[in-house]
Formats: C-alpha cells, sequence, structure tokens
C-alpha cells in the first residue's frame, strides 16, 4: 500500500498534464500512487495519460466540476496521506517529502501546506498566494481567512471521514471550504519559507473568475452562518454583504444590471452602511467619509440604468 496518493482533477488538460505528471514522477520521496481523474475531458487527455500507464492510476467520469473529480479520487486512493495537484500546476522535486516528515511527526497537524508563487503566461512571477496561518484554529482561521493553496496541500485520508468531502453544491472555493471544515478537527502547518509549487495562471482564468470567486464567498460565509454555531455571526454577516457588495460591482462592470442591482440590494440588506466594511485604519477621515457614502452613489446609478432598461422596447421578433 502506498504511503501517499497524488490526486490530479482534470478537464480539457491534454496539453498540461505531462508538465504536471513529469514534477510528481521527479518527486525525492517514492512511496506514492497517482491518481488522475477525467472530469469528462473533450480533448486529448485520455491519449496522454496513456503514455504514463503503469505509472497512473486513470480513471474517467462524467463532467461533474473540480470537487466531485477530487472526491471521486479520495474514494480510489488506498494512501494514508493525499496530495492534491491541479493539472496546469506543477511541484518541486522535495514536495512530498518535507510533508510527509511533518505529518509522521506531528499527528495532531491534518493539513500541511506551503506559500505558492504565481507564474504568468510569460514564465514570470506576478505574485504568491499567501499563507501564514499554522496551528489556527476555526475560529481564527475564519478571522484571518488566508488561503491555504490546493497544489501545496498535502492532507491525511482521515480528514475527510471526520470534515466530509468536497461540497459538490459549491460552484467554486470548494477547497477553501474544505480546509475550514478539516480545521475544526485537526491544526494546520505551514513550512515556513519554501514554496513546494509553482501556480500557472492563465489569462482566461482572470476574466472569468472574479464573478465566480466573490458568488462562491458569499456562498460560503452563508453556509458557516447557517451551519456551524461557533463561528463568530456579525463577522460572517459583515463578510456576506462586503462580498455581495463586491460581486454587485463585479456584474455592472460586465454589464449584467440586473444581477448588480440584485446582489446590491441583498448586500445593503444586511448591513445598510455597508462601506463602513471597506474602511481601513490608516484611512483619513476624508477617504473614510468617501468610502461611507460610495454604495449610495453607486445604488442610484445602477437603479437608473435598471430604469432604462427596464424601459426599452421589446425587440420584435420577425
Amino acid at each position: 500500500m502506498p504511503k501517499v496518493s497524488v490526486i490530479i482533477p482534470a478537464y480539457n488538460r491534454a496539453q498540461l498534464l505531462p508538465r504536471a505528471l513529469a514534477t510528481v514522477f521527479a518527486q525525492t520521496y517514492k512511496d506514492y500512487e497517482v491518481i488522475v481523474v477525467d472530469d469528462g475531458s473533450t480533448d486529448d487527455s485520455p491519449q496522454v495519460v496513456k503514455q504514463f500507464a503503469g505509472r497512473v492510476k486513470y480513471i474517467r467520469k462524467e463532467n461533474g466540476g473540480s470537487a466531485s473529480a477530487r472526491n471521486r479520487g479520495i474514494e480510489e486512493a488506498q494512501g494514508e496521506y493525499i496530495a492534491f495537484l491541479d493539472s496546469d500546476d506543477t511541484w518541486v522535486p522535495e514536495k512530498l517529502a518535507e510533508q510527509v516528515k511533518v505529518l509522521d511527526a506531528h499527528k495532531n497537524v491534518g493539513i500541511v501546506y506551503a506559500r505558492m508563487p504565481i507564474i504568468n503566461e510569460k514564465g514570470e512571477q506576478v505574485g504568491i498566494k499567501p499563507a501564514g496561518i499554522s496551528g489556527r484554529t476555526f475560529k481564527e482561521l475564519l478571522e484571518y481567512w488566508g488561503d491555504l493553496p490546493t497544489s501545496t496541500v498535502m492532507t491525511r485520508k482521515e480528514c475527510f471521514v471526520k470534515a466530509g468531502m468536497f461540497d459538490t453544491a459549491l460552484t467554486t472555493m470548494q477547497d477553501i471550504d474544505m480546509w475550514l471544515r478539516i480545521s475544526r478537527y485537526y491544526d494546520l502547518y505551514e513550512i515556513e519559507n519554501k514554496s513546494l509549487a509553482y501556480y500557472y495562471r492563465h489569462d482566461e482564468q482572470i476574466t472569468k473568475s472574479k464573478i465566480r470567486v466573490y458568488q462562491g464567498l458569499v456562498r460560503i460565509y452563508t453556509k458557516i452562518l447557517n451551519n456551524y454555531p461557533e463561528a463568530p455571526k456579525q463577522l460572517m454577516l459583515d463578510r456576506i454583504a462586503s462580498n455581495q457588495y463586491t460581486l454587485s460591482r463585479e456584474y455592472y462592470r460586465e454589464g449584467q444590471y440586473k444581477e448588480a442591482w440584485e446582489n446590491l440590494l441583498g448586500a445593503l440588506g444586511r448591513d445598510l452602511w455597508v462601506g463602513r466594511l471597506f474602511i481601513n485604519p490608516n484611512d483619513t477621515t476624508f477617504t473614510r467619509a468617501i468610502k461611507m457614502v460610495k454604495p449610495y452613489g453607486y445604488s442610484l446609478i445602477c437603479f437608473l440604468k435598471v430604469l432604462a432598461i427596464s424601459r426599452q422596447p421589446s425587440a420584435i421578433s420577425s
């Protein structure tokens, strides 16, 4: 039985899968299995994986999203520990070795992870996914809300018995929801000052992700508010309101004015003074005042836009 199960969900990543797999095969730690879960790809992914026959367990399923693909991989996994790798990301050679050492030594740790540099299409580092939440409890993790990059995470398989599987009802941010639930039972451990994986950002991800991200955050905070009594209620209400307001602004930028108006009403319904949630401690008095009143100016603009659209004559079908 392998010690570690490496799970790679893939959807139409035929060109990138070989790069990801190569970084798995280059690991200095060798007691692992590799499970590629093809989430209904329509490209050449099956043919690509066949090149690695004997080294990879290939599972093909109907398209259901990354959460369902990861869940299927977990169900098939034989390892005590589970490591996730997105098909367009890569690992450094010491990744598994570093994390196995931590989980073997600290039985109270359920998740070990690291920071993750962000690489653009030109191969340039343009940022880093944050970390810095070692040992935090569930409540502290909620307050800090750090990002645990999924391709850096190694966890115990038993965590999914206690905390449940990835929530397939969420359309995005399922990983953050999963790590939060695990943190109710286990400690988190950051391997500090080391990058164990690289995140490759593509242009299409930037343009399509903002609305989905804020939708996901609203849903996650609502789920936490409704299901976890230990969660700080006012903090969750504030997070829902601020993210719903930001979601409204993103819809407006995309010309989806009805959705913008609906989410604006939702944000103001939760907090009439939603602008206060965007005030920073170092803001001047003038800046604070602007942030407080800005949502009301935006409300008028958004309302007039929706009103104008509603008064437009319906197109006459020929």
